[in-house]
Parts: structure tokens; C-alpha cells; sequence
């Protein structure tokens, strides 16, 4: 299963573009986001993957009906901390980190997603625990997302700055 993985895009679409053009570009078969998409209008860049999408909200997901409503349209999205099956790749998605350690002690996941930090951190315990930055970017040394393939089992950063923001 190849993935995708992003968080807090707060609105900046040039990089949100980037990150889901560059995921679709290697493939992937979903994407997973982990909060702070800020504005439903996100969801008309968040398209361009070509694949569906899986979330949570954040603390800044303020306008969560209208989000929601047009997550419809692209995937799924859920209150924190949320479990999905992707391929046989069991990932808790959430946008705090307040639950890791308790995820981290049960095998109840492969992969355990978070953002609101800003920073990209990636520790196999196991479970792989990742949390791949900032799609803003000015928070950071700039917006990062991570790649996953589950046949090769090693997360990759993606280094967003520079990549192309349109098709």
C-alpha cells in the first residue's frame, strides 16, 4: 500500500498542492492527513492526490460542518484519534499526541499518525510513530510530508519546497 501522509496545511494551498501532486506522482493509494486543514476550500487542492483521503480534525479545523460536508467528496474524516485499515496497513490517525504512548503499548496499529507539532519525527518502537511536519511550511525549516510504501516499510520524508504547485 502506498501512502501519503501530511498535516497542518492551515490553508496554504500552494504547498497542499505540491504535497498531493507529488503523492500522486508516486503513486499513491490513499492519503492520510492529521488535522489543522483550516477552511473547507482545501478540499478542491486536497483532490488533485487522485486518491481517496483519511483524517482527522485539528484544533484549528474551525468550520468542522462545512469541512466534513466536503470531505464527502474525497474521503473520510473523524474526530481524534481514528483507526483505519488501508490495505491491511493499520493506522490511528490523530492530530495531539496525546495518545501515543497508550496506541504505541498495544498492537492494535502499524503506523501511528500525528501533526500539530510542526516537526517532522519518525521512531520505529514499533509501531512506526510519524508525524511528517507541516504542509504550511513557516513554522519549520519548511513543509515536509512523508511517503509510505508498505512493501518497502521505511517511511520517507518529502522535502516539499521547490516541487511543482500545478499539474
Amino acid at each position: 500500500m502506498r501512502i501519503g501522509i501530511c498535516s497542518d496545511s492551515h490553508d496554504h494551498l500552494p504547498n497542499l498542492r505540491r504535497a498531493m501532486l507529488e503523492f500522486k506522482r508516486r503513486g499513491a493509494e490513499a492519503v492520510i492527513h492529521a488535522g489543522d486543514f483550516v477552511a473547507p476550500f482545501t478540499i478542491d487542492a486536497m483532490k488533485l492526490a487522485g486518491c481517496p483521503l483519511y483524517a482527522v480534525f485539528g484544533n484549528n479545523d474551525g468550520e468542522r460542518s462545512g469541512l466534513k460536508e466536503r470531505f464527502k467528496e474525497i474521503g473520510e474524516l473523524y474526530r481524534e484519534p481514528h483507526l483505519y485499515e488501508l490495505g491491511g496497513v493499520r493506522i490511528v490517525v490523530m492530530h495531539h499526541p496525546n495518545w501515543i504512548d497508550a496506541f504505541a503499548h498495544t498492537e492494535i496499529a502499524d503506523i501511528i499518525v500525528y501533526g500539530h507539532m510542526h516537526e517532522v519525527e519518525i521512531e520505529n518502537r514499533p509501531p512506526w510513530i510519524i508525524n511528517p511536519g507541516e504542509i504550511f511550511g513557516a513554522l519549520s525549516d519548511g513543509p515536509t510530508a512523508v511517503w509510505y510504501d508498505s512493501e518497502i516499510g521505511i517511511p520517507e520524508v518529502i522535502q516539499l519546497r521547490g516541487l511543482p504547485d500545478k499539474e
